[in-house]
């Protein structure tokens, strides 16, 4: 299977994962997805449904608009997809299919299993897609990685994990030295300021009910290190985190386990330079 990360942070989401035969896209949180398919060759008649994580704006705004044009379903919990159509990103006229926790949907030749995350929504959770060869699983978006999550994740053969903020800038406003200066696209020039300070209750809200920090996805990273062929982070702060540290970080985690790591991030060309694209 082919893992597209079309677009990644509080910026907008997707995420294009598919076979020769079947293809799905994961959130739709970048303006006109379907001419962004296209731009980047992946073939728009495989893709079979639009699975939703959760109903925030960076992963649902181009939602009604992909869905009309493909004419294909919406996958999501109930809480999701109930959230989805009362805020109008996804029409009531759409598909709809509730997915249950930990229980497969199928899709042409491609299984989709939704399982628990916890953030700040109203019934957010990861997928894995699997399509007998090869699985990949999507977790974005939790403030926690629980041991039932670690379960699911260790069975995975590539996995997309979230890495949004640097812990002690959070702290103190104030980035930590990266461990080797390599071309990350911040062109900090060595300034160590975060780009724009957030307030006490945004710091609260994302540590307490909202993302993981690079040290907690890092120790995600140690956990499945030995199982999992590639993890690509994903979901960086534009403000708050930096690709470098983020990638040092998990490396460290890493350890000589021989994990294959990407870093996908919302610096200014992103898409042109630095798309993440791998198959397993």
């Amino acid at each position: 299977m082919e893992c597209v990360l079309l677009a990644s942070g509080s910026k907008g989401n997707s995420i294009y994962i598919g076979n020769d035969a079947d293809a799905i896209v994961v959130d739709a949180g970048v303006g006109y997805l379907k001419r962004t398919l296209e731009d980047l060759c992946l073939d728009t008649s495989r893709v079979r449904a639009l699975c939703l994580t959760h109903e925030h704006s960076d992963h649902v705004r181009s939602a009604k608009a992909f869905v009309k044009a493909m004419h294909i379903p919406v996958y999501a919990t109930g809480g999701t997809l109930d959230a989805s159509v009362r805020g109008g990103f996804v029409p009531q006229s759409a598909g709809l299919v509730q997915c249950r926790d930990k229980i497969a949907s199928t899709l042409g030749s491609l299984n989709i299993t939704a399982f628990r995350t916890y953030h700040d929504a109203a019934e957010p959770s990861g997928f894995v897609i699997d399509d007998g060869e090869s699985r990949i699983g999507v977790c974005l978006d939790t403030h926690e990685v629980t041991p039932a999550m670690l379960d699911i994740l260790r069975e995975c053969d590539a996995v997309v994990l979230e890495s949004n903020y640097c812990s002690p800038a959070m702290q103190t406003d104030k980035f930590p030295e990266c461990g080797e200066c390599r071309s990350c696209g911040a062109k900090c020039c060595g300034n160590r300021k975060v780009l724009r300070l957030y307030p006490r209750y945004l710091k609260d809200r994302i540590r307490d009910d909202g993302h993981l920090s690079n040290e907690d996805s890092s120790a995600v990273v140690a956990d499945l290190a030995n199982e999992v062929g590639v993890i690509a982070l994903a979901h960086l702060s534009e403000n708050y985190n930096r690709p470098n540290l983020a990638r040092e970080s998990a490396e460290d985690a890493a350890g000589e386990s021989g994990v294959q790591i990407f870093v996908s991030d919302q610096l200014t060309g992103y898409r042109e330079q630095r798309l993440v694209r791998f198959r397993i």
